[in-house]
């Protein structure tokens, strides 16, 4: 019986270890240790003590530094496996695959028009809204989108 309460012993002490007692006052999101909340507060502070040797970028973790370094070494080491087509971040594949799988998750409630990215979604569900944001300094003429402003620019003011 004694091993069995020292088993019962260890699982409470694992539970109060995975314990999120540190919580941030900003957005109340919680933390089990303090490193991982004294790197979350980055997000809020703008601190960014990591910065490339190469062009200075700086960036608030370690690991998205090294994400970004490829972009100056060239390395890519996530490959499709169906064209071969390489990237510098796994999710960026993963975005990438649903080409080749036809999988696009994110649904426009309006029209039911489909599409693989989150942002592709929302810049397509402009197209629903009256608003216009986005205007020409030339004529004054809005758009919804960015994208379609630029192109009136190139079309009627070039320089």
């Amino acid at each position: 019986e004694s091993s069995s309460s020292s088993s019962e012993e260890q699982q409470l002490n694992r539970r109060q270890r995975k314990t999120k007692n540190h919580r941030c006052q900003k957005c109340n999101k919680s933390f089990n240790d303090s490193s991982n909340f004294k790197r979350h507060q980055r997000v809020h502070t703008g601190v960014r003590p990591h910065k490339c040797t190469v062009c200075s970028k700086a960036f608030a973790l370690i690991s998205s530094l090294k994400i970004h370094q490829r972009v100056h070494t060239g390395v890519r080491p996530y490959k499709c496996t169906v064209c071969s087509k390489s990237f510098t971040q796994l999710g960026n594949l993963q975005t990438h695959q649903m080409v080749h799988t036809g999988v696009r998750p994110h649904k426009c409630t309006v029209c039911f028009n489909s599409f693989t990215q989150l942002s592709n979604l929302k810049t397509h569900q402009k197209v629903h809204s009256n608003s216009r944001p986005f205007q020409c300094t030339i004529c004054q003429q809005t758009f919804k989108r960015k994208h379609d402003l630029q192109r009136h620019l190139r079309a009627k003011h070039p320089q």
